[in-house]
């Protein structure tokens, strides 16, 4: 690998994006932070942790971009899950995100803004390329008891040749020690397992409560702003 190879790494704020943006950093790439602004209310993924983000960017001495993906976010997950809890089935909404709002449009970003090939992300997953099938595979993490490569069954070919995981091999024990060894400011931020729209500590039940009367609509859609407009 050319010390002159460029990434792209997405940023959450979190412990796991932390160490896969210092890992790549501390093997030579030029490491981008680009952090996806999702959220007009309370959620969990954005005012903190554009701001960890941001700390974790300023520690490395890599620069730091937050793109504003807001509509996007509401168009294709936040009236994706409305719709499909009102027509009674139980929609997944990190597989669409990741496909609808993440990898996608962190691919474009990164091509048309940086002219960098590359995205990485803290996701315990692995990617190989087959050279049987002609295809990339996205493999299951070294850590089961962590593996999100259920998760981004939706990622197309198109943009997983794209991708590095690089806690794909390591397990999340091992990822927090590196995070200390590292003196990452985000070593001991809590995990969080909870859904990113929902606040900390928050529920599905209080998210559905804080939407407009009209968000159930007609036809089940969902023809309104959550949160209101920020």
């Amino acid at each position: 690998m050319s010390k002159a190879e460029s990434v792209v790494v997405g940023l959450s704020g979190g412990v796991d994006s932390s160490v896969a943006a210092a890992l790549l950093h501390r093997t030579g790439y030029a490491v981008t932070g680009l952090t996806l602004w999702l959220m007009r209310g309370k959620g969990q993924c954005c005012s903190e942790g554009m701001v960890d983000a941001a700390r974790i960017c300023e520690q490395l001495g890599v620069s730091h971009v937050v793109i504003d993906a807001r509509e996007q976010f509401e168009q294709s997950i936040i009236n994706y899950l409305v719709t499909g809890y009102a027509a009674g089935y139980t929609p997944l909404p990190c597989s669409r995100c990741n496909r609808a709002v993440k990898f996608g449009p962190m691919v474009a970003i990164a091509q048309e803004r940086f002219g960098i090939d590359r995205i990485a992300t803290g996701h315990y997953a692995r990617v190989a390329w087959d050279g049987v099938s002609g295809r990339y595979q996205l493999r299951r993490a070294v850590d089961l008891q962590k593996d999100q490569s259920y998760f981004l069954y939706e990622v197309p070919q198109t943009e997983l040749g794209h991708c590095i995981f690089p806690l794909g091999d390591r397990t999340k024990g091992e990822t927090r020690q590196l995070a200390a060894e590292m003196g990452l400011v985000t070593a001991e931020k809590p995990e969080s397992m909870d859904l990113c729209l929902v606040e900390a500590n928050g529920s599905m039940r209080a998210f559905f409560g804080s939407l407009p009367a009209s968000a159930a609509g007609q036809n089940c859609g969902y023809p309104g702003p959550y949160f209101g407009r920020a």
